[in-house]
């Protein structure tokens, strides 16, 4: 199934998103339209800067030489080769019941619980940011969310943002029967796998699976996998790794890199095929201020920028 066009869209930021030593105002990306029998689909293509291994100049021009017929699928940069399959996938399958993702919290420990308390049904687990505050204010997070929500099971992300010594006294200083995991809590992942065998923190891994050489092994005290299929790129890729990980009882979450409401649809619908016992952690879509062409799954109420605005490629 061949795209039918290519449009680039500039999508504004709610508030600057700020990490890997850059700052972004607006998502910038491609989008893949596919029509197929009476049905519309698109595939999103937004590299994120600083993580993607492909800028979006490389996928814009790689994308318009395929859709003239001059470049293959497999030559295709990670987030153009997942719009492509996405798009082909969504064109093809009629999705089921969105997942609801797993709420995200970040910002201060202050707007943390406001978030929280926000929400409108309790959640069973939730997100946090982690390794953004001093490390005493962290912990009295947790002990604070667990006060206030007896029942509630924790995920938390700190971004390789911990010394051992920083990580080693969080994990001595919360109850870590109460996270699914920590993802990647320390830079050396060595120092991530000594945590647990020390402090029985369970680890997932994020940013070790973005390595463009990334093979699965089985590691001691890694239970999860944290997969952003927009910076894998290919599904049979992203299938494959789900497959070989949970054979060693390793779970596999489906996660966002900011993507438009298109690209969440996709990776939501992908979630519910790929992995339907893993909530997802999807919880990106209030960081932009628009939707693209159609309307957000969620039902949140949003500016809608129609495909008649958006710069036609091809």
């Amino acid at each position: 199934m061949q795209p039918t066009a290519l449009f680039q869209y500039q999508l504004p930021l709610d508030t600057p998103i700020r990490f890997a030593g850059q700052q972004l105002s607006e998502r910038q990306g491609l989008l893949l339209k596919f029509e197929h029998q009476g049905r519309t689909a698109y595939g999103d293509c937004c590299p994120l800067p600083g993580f993607s291994q492909d800028s979006l100049a490389q996928n814009r021009d790689a994308l318009l030489a395929f859709c003239k017929g001059e470049l293959s699928t497999e030559a295709l940069p990670a987030a153009a080769r997942f719009a492509l399959d996405s798009g082909r996938w969504l064109a093809d399958n009629t999705t089921a019941l969105i997942p609801e993702p797993v709420p995200l919290l970040a910002g201060t420990p202050e707007q943390m619980l406001a978030q929280l308390n926000a929400l409108d049904t309790p959640p069973q687990r939730v997100k946090l940011k982690l390794a953004r505050h001093p490390l005493e204010q962290e912990i009295t997070l947790v002990h604070q969310l667990l006060s206030e929500r007896p029942h509630l099971r924790l995920r938390g992300d700190a971004n390789r943002g911990w010394s051992y010594e920083q990580a080693a006294t969080f994990a001595a200083s919360v109850p870590t029967d109460r996270f699914d995991f920590v993802e990647e809590p320390c830079a050396d992942l060595m120092d991530s796998l000594r945590l647990y065998q020390q402090h029985r923190l369970p680890i997932a891994l994020d940013e070790t699976t973005q390595a463009a050489d990334y093979q699965y092994q089985s590691l001691p005290g890694v239970v999860a996998l944290v997969l952003k299929p927009t910076l894998i790129g290919s599904l049979a890729q992203l299938q494959q790794l789900i497959e070989q990980a949970e054979l060693d009882g390793v779970h596999c979450i489906l996660s966002s890199s900011f993507e438009s409401n298109l690209g969440l649809a996709a990776l939501a619908a992908l979630a519910r095929e790929l992995t339907p016992e893993q909530p997802p952690g999807l919880d990106t879509l209030d960081a932009t201020a628009a939707d693209l062409c159609q309307p957000n799954l969620w039902q949140r109420d949003r500016p809608l920028i129609p495909e008649a605005e958006l710069e036609r490629l091809f």
